[in-house]
């Protein structure tokens, strides 16, 4: 495997030797002194470039960088083909055979004035005509928790009860991916928010947990996050229903700590009403013991 050191060569030596690549900025965790940086990380880096129809028209050029594993192109896709008479940005994601990644994105330097707007981190590698809008970003402020609005938090509050209802009933029915998707894809994103808005409180709101909260267990207990892995349920319909009361016991411990501290009302009369409602409904089909 080509070592970080390689890798940031050759993605500076093409910039230099090809006078259509007039900047090159480093985004994602590579720019980020506070997140996980190993030999998983990805190298997020941005070519400004003079007309980014030189560098779509023919993708041979990504070969020079090694062994191509497979590449993606997310702004071509079947749903929202790309325009290749345009100058809109475009994107190779690129997956090597010997394990390393870049994420390219060629971007129009006729643009480039719309980068001051960008508050996201970024390391500047390359400023050939010293452009003033492209400034280093070192900090993470942009990706902090964010806390909620009052509606906010009583929405949240809201659509994770209702969410409840249709795990019990996929469960009731033994429509198993049914209850899964619900529990996984709709319901679990309501508690993750709950928990992100506690982890923010607990530190001022000056921190994030990156994404898909892949660095919850830096801000969590031992005890915590033994708590947290056994919200995940397998595909046994007795295993749902525990985690599901699991779970939303979980979630009305954290929304009663976040609306204390941010004086919000918690609607403890509307939980314990759906709580008693899915015990009800389980135990009616012999799932809740």
């Amino acid at each position: 495997m080509r070592s970080e050191k390689e890798m940031m060569d050759m993605i500076i030596h093409k910039a230099k030797e090809d006078d259509r690549i007039r900047a090159v900025t480093m985004e994602g965790s590579r720019a980020n002194p506070n997140a996980v940086q190993d030999t998983y990380s990805d190298f997020d880096i941005t070519y400004y470039v003079t007309d980014v129809r030189d560098f779509t028209a023919d993708r041979s050029w990504i070969h020079t960088f090694g062994n191509i594993l497979i590449v993606q192109c997310p702004m071509d896709w079947y749903s929202h083909p790309y325009d290749y008479t345009s100058r809109e940005p475009f994107a190779y994601l690129i997956q090597f055979a010997d394990g390393n990644r870049i994420d390219l994105t060629l971007q129009d330097v006729k643009d480039i004035a719309k980068e001051r707007e960008n508050n996201h981190p970024r390391a500047v590698l390359m400023n050939k005509d010293s452009f003033p809008s492209l400034l280093p970003l070192p900090i993470e402020d942009a990706f902090y928790i964010q806390p909620p609005e009052e509606k906010e938090f009583f929405d949240t509050c809201n659509e994770f009860r209702w969410l409840s209802l249709y795990v019990s009933k996929g469960v009731c029915r033994e429509e198993l991916y049914y209850a899964k998707h619900a529990y996984d894809v709709l319901l679990l994103p309501m508690f993750l928010k709950m928990l992100n808005w506690k982890t923010g409180i607990d530190n001022h709101f000056r921190v994030t947990t990156g994404s898909s909260c892949k660095y919850l267990k830096r801000f969590l207990s031992p005890e915590e996050m033994e708590r947290f892995q056994h919200v995940f349920p397998d595909g046994d319909y007795d295993t749902i229903c525990r985690c599901l009361f699991l779970l939303y016991d979980y979630f009305h411990e954290l929304a009663g700590f976040v609306a204390g501290q941010l004086h919000f009302h918690h609607d403890t009369t509307e939980a314990e009403r759906v709580r008693q409602f899915l015990v009800q409904r389980l135990r009616d089909r012999g799932y809740y013991r």
